[in-house]
């Protein structure tokens, strides 16, 4: 179970760097589209980015999703003060 966790961990990892990475770059690029007044660039990063994106938001959150659920950790009982 360890390591399951361990591979959902380097997933949501990987998957979150990829998905800031290509957000930028997905934002970048279409504001120099915008500004260069080219339609057929904001074509190609829809056609070739944005999917990649949605693929890798899609698998980030269900990695993060099932890193929410933790394993139950044995919890020591408070000792109680003596009473005098």
């Amino acid at each position: 179970m360890h390591t399951f966790r361990r591979a959902t961990e380097v997933l949501f990892v990987l998957t979150l760097a990829v998905l800031l990475a290509g957000g930028i770059l997905f934002v970048v690029g279409q504001g120099i589209a915008l500004v260069a007044g080219q339609g057929e660039w904001l074509t190609l990063l829809n056609e070739t980015i944005k999917t990649r994106l949605c693929v890798a938001a899609s698998v980030c959150a269900v990695a993060g999703f099932l890193l929410s659920y933790k394993r139950r950790q044995p919890q020591e009982q408070p000792q109680k003060a003596d009473a005098r």
